[in-house]
């Protein structure tokens, strides 16, 4: 029933993506897919079966996850001026895996927490 209510919440994110790409004020949708809508759930449901202790760590890497993202914007920021769509995306997407590794590589070591 957990992933039920997971992928629920992620096809209403989408929809509401689709929708306001659609108006006038599209680069709303930007903002839509920030909005934290199954991070809710996924810390509901972590803070049930495992307590308060996993939901602060895990939010403590999500704060350090939030760097390969925005490095992901940027690179497809800037890829979109050279490349198409796919290329960009598939440039961005390695910047983001190289990036993300990093900071699983910095948390694993733990010595600046």
């Amino acid at each position: 029933m957990n992933l039920v209510i997971k992928c629920v919440a992620a096809v209403i994110i989408m929809i509401g993506v689709h929708f306001v790409s659609k108006t006038k004020n599209f680069y709303i949708a930007g903002l839509v897919l920030g909005f934290p809508g199954l991070s809710i759930i996924a810390y509901y449901f972590m803070y049930r079966e495992q307590g308060a202790l996993k939901v602060r760590m895990t939010t403590h890497f999500a704060m350090l996850a939030v760097i390969p993202f925005l490095c992901f914007l940027v690179a497809l920021n800037f890829a979109l001026k050279k490349n198409n769509i796919f290329y960009s995306i598939l440039i961005s997407s390695v910047v983001w895996i190289v990036l993300s590794l990093v900071v699983i590589f910095i948390w694993n070591k733990k010595s600046f927490i």
